[in-house]
C-alpha cells in the first residue's frame, strides 16, 4: 500500500510490513546468529568448586536419559522450529524478491504456517531465566557469548514472526 499527497505526489506513507527484501535480509542474519547461539556456552556454572558450562543444544542432549520426551520437544521447539521457519521465509522471501515463480513455493507457505506455531525461543528464555533466578543463590552464574547471541536472534526472531504475513505472501506468490 502507499498513499501519495495529491499536490506534490510525494510518499507519505509505504506499507513495509512483508516486504521480501527485508525479510530475506533479517532471515539470512538470523541464520548466520543461529551458529553462535545455539553452539558457544549460554551459562557457566560454578557450584562446589566444579564449573560447568553449556550450550542450547547441549543442555537439552543432557536431558536424553531422564525425560527423552522434554529433551526432543527442547531441541525441535527452541532449534529444529526456529532455524526450519527462519529458512523457509529466507527461501520464499529470496524467490518473491527475484520475482521467481517457483511450483514448490506453495508448499513453503504451508510449511512456515505450520512452523510459526512450534518456533518457541522465547519459552526457552522464559525457562533458562527462571532456570538462572533459582540458581543464583546456590552457585556463581556468568552469561556466555552464546547467551548474547541468542537474545539477538530471539529479537530478530520475533520480530519476523510479527510482521510476517503468509496472506501477503501468497498474493504476492500469485500476482507474479
Amino acid at each position: 500500500m502507499l498513499a501519495k499527497c495529491i499536490r506534490c505526489d510525494r510518499v507519505i506513507y509505504k506499507n513495509s510490513w512483508c516486504d521480501p527484501a527485508g525479510f530475506m535480509a533479517l532471515c539470512l542474519t538470523a541464520l548466520i546468529i543461529t551458529i553462535p547461539a545455539f553452539n558457544l556456552p549460554l551459562i557457566t556454572i560454578h557450584l562446589l568448586g566444579i564449573t560447568e558450562e553449556t550450550n542450547l543444544i547441549q543442555g537439552a542432549l543432557m536431558m536424553i536419559n531422564i525425560a527423552p520426551i522434554v529433551s526432543f520437544v527442547v531441541i525441535f521447539c527452541a532449534v529444529i522450529a526456529p532455524t526450519l521457519l527462519i529458512l523457509s521465509i529466507a527461501i520464499s522471501s529470496a524467490y518473491l524478491t527475484f520475482k521467481i515463480k517457483a511450483p514448490f513455493l506453495p508448499k513453503i507457505f504451508k510449511i512456515t504456517r505450520l512452523l510459526v506455531h512450534w518456533s518457541m525461543l522465547e519459552v526457552y528464555m522464559v525457562s533458562l531465566m527462571v532456570a538462572m533466578f533459582k540458581l543464583k543463590n546456590y552457585a556463581d552464574l556468568h552469561l556466555g557469548a552464546g547467551f548474547y547471541f541468542f537474545v539477538v536472534l530471539l529479537i530478530i526472531n520475533m520480530t519476523i514472526i510479527a510482521n510476517y504475513s503468509n496472506h501477503q505472501y501468497w498474493e504476492k506468490y500469485q500476482n507474479l
